[in-house]
């Protein structure tokens, strides 16, 4: 198990914070937030990407990822938000997640999903969140954005 401080969410209908807003600098590859437990009671999740600020230039690149875990140490990715670029106007983008909606195949987990792409079956006792931002010319810009879910 990993040593991670996490927040358990103790029941349905609850907000939780996987990333709270800030300005995060370029050039941080695969970052994760602090896990969420859950303990399995939820059954789907509205997850919110709210990117409020670039102060970066058009090669640059985020991407922010919505993970899950049966152990908080395996992780499996489920959502990959549309990769926005360094130049990127504000926005806002939602995914949903929905134990409902098993699928009828199985899901290759061995590397993320398509920019975005969500994988709605795909869950664990944990949740966080995780985000890659590229800087394709040492610029050191940073972009501004948070991530938010409601557990129902």
């Amino acid at each position: 198990m990993s040593s991670t401080p996490m927040v358990k969410i103790e029941r349905a209908g609850e907000t939780f914070t996987l990333f709270a807003s800030a300005a995060r600098a370029t050039a941080v590859a695969n970052s994760a937030g602090t896990a969420v437990q859950f303990n399995g009671e939820r059954q789907k999740f509205a997850l919110l990407l709210d990117h409020t600020a670039s102060g970066a230039v058009a090669g640059d690149t985020l991407d922010v990822y919505v993970d899950f875990s049966f152990d908080n140490v395996t992780w499996f990715n489920a959502v990959h938000f549309t990769q926005l670029a360094g130049d990127a106007a504000a926005n806002k983008e939602f995914a949903f997640l929905d134990s409902a909606n098993p699928g009828t195949a199985t899901i290759s987990v061995t590397s993320n999903a398509a920019s975005g792409a969500v994988r709605p079956a795909i869950f664990g006792a944990y949740i966080r969140g995780r985000y890659t931002l590229v800087d394709a010319g040492a610029h050191g810009q940073t972009m501004t954005f948070s991530l938010t879910g409601y557990a129902l």
